[in-house]
């Protein structure tokens, strides 16, 4: 109807021109001049004519709409929605709208529905029955954003390790990674170095990787939804967190606790893992516009995030944030420290392990 009436707006329109003019148009000249308005105003019709899409799937995160973890998600619905010419549709709800992470990750091992995709952490999966993604979670195994990519990159390694939640029985599968930034230790009072958090409480994913890894820092790990850590600092509840500089400044965790030491303890990737029940529903051709879209997500993540930390660095110093370097001696400490946990997750799969740290050279 819309396309219709915006045709014969079209037609009217011209016919009126043409009676008005005070030049001898040609009947030709006339009728070129009308289909090219007649089209232009069909493709304006059209656009306005919304596509239904053909499916529909419910994207979760934890972090509000300013947060570059939430950015990727929705770079990633974009890129769906064009390469399936609107017959696919992703649905971003940040902030936790649709639950925390165990109730996220719950619903993805369930067949989704209530949540059909999660950005979720791999040092959050150890509690899923996955080993191999949760090696990324280890604390202190990469060396630098660098080194990272070129594990997640690697077809025997990364990319192989995405369909792992299939293996392993739990429910999920991966799509793409994205970068988080390193992950640093933030505090309500001041810390100077790694030292001032031994027997402090820090906030904690419920996770056992996570919880190990503060424990063998000497902190006291102390799992709580993320929803509620701002004000558990504020309360204190806890005494403070672990998070990467953009999850730290978006959630505006300095206003309660404004001591970053920048621990650099994990540079564990994100992932974002679907439903395997709703992937495996797919066609082949969907699953590829999934896979394409998300590599073009991550692209554009490794791109901005550099940039991002640096000018959130200056931006939370100019709030008054005090940001604590480590130092290279409590950097050895932390990480002789940290062994144990790496042959707890790591038994049997020290090759793999081992692989890691090669190709990172």
């Amino acid at each position: 109807m819309k396309k219709l009436l915006a045709i014969t707006l079209v037609s009217a329109l011209a016919v009126s021109l043409a009676g008005c003019s005070g030049k001898s148009d040609s009947a030709a000249e006339t009728a070129a001049a009308t289909k090219a308005e007649t089209k232009a105003a069909q493709t304006t019709a059209a656009k306005a004519d919304s596509v239904t899409p053909e499916l529909v799937f419910k994207y979760a995160e934890l972090n509000s709409d300013d947060n570059i973890n939430t950015k990727v998600g929705y770079k990633f619905a974009a890129y769906v929605d064009e390469m399936s010419k609107g017959r696919i549709k992703i649905e971003v709800y940040s902030a936790s709208t649709l639950g925390d992470e165990k109730t996220c990750l719950n619903a993805l091992q369930m067949g989704g529905g209530t949540v059909d995709m999660y950005r979720g952490n791999t040092n959050s999966l150890s509690d899923y029955g996955f080993k191999k993604l949760n090696m990324f979670g280890l604390p202190f195994v990469f060396t630098s954003r660098e080194s990272m990519w070129k594990v997640l990159e690697d077809k025997d390694l990364g990319q192989a390790f995405l369909t792992e939640g299939s293996e392993v029985g739990a429910g999920m599968v991966g799509l793409f990674y994205t970068d988080e930034g390193a992950r640093n230790l933030f505090t309500s009072k001041e810390i100077k170095g790694l030292d001032d958090i031994k027997n402090k409480k820090i906030r904690v994913p419920e996770t056992a990787l996570m919880m190990d890894t503060m424990a063998a820092l000497g902190a006291q790990p102390t799992p709580i939804s993320y929803s509620e850590l701002y004000s558990s600092l504020q309360t204190g509840v806890v005494d403070g967190a672990e998070n990467g500089m953009p999850g730290f400044s978006s959630n505006k965790f300095y206003e309660v606790a404004p001591y970053y030491l920048m621990s650099g303890h994990t540079f564990s990737p994100g992932i974002i893992m679907m439903a395997e029940a709703k992937w495996n529903a797919l066609s082949s051709e969907d699953k590829e516009i999934l896979l394409a879209a998300g590599q073009k997500a991550s692209d554009w993540n490794k791109e901005e995030i550099a940039a991002e930390e640096t000018a959130l660095k200056k931006e939370l110093e100019n709030k008054g944030v005090t940001i604590v370097e480590m130092t290279a001696e409590d950097k050895a400490k932390a990480q002789a420290a940290c062994e144990s946990v790496w042959a707890t997750y790591t038994a049997g799969m020290e090759d793999l392990l081992k692989k890691m740290i090669e190709v990172q050279k």
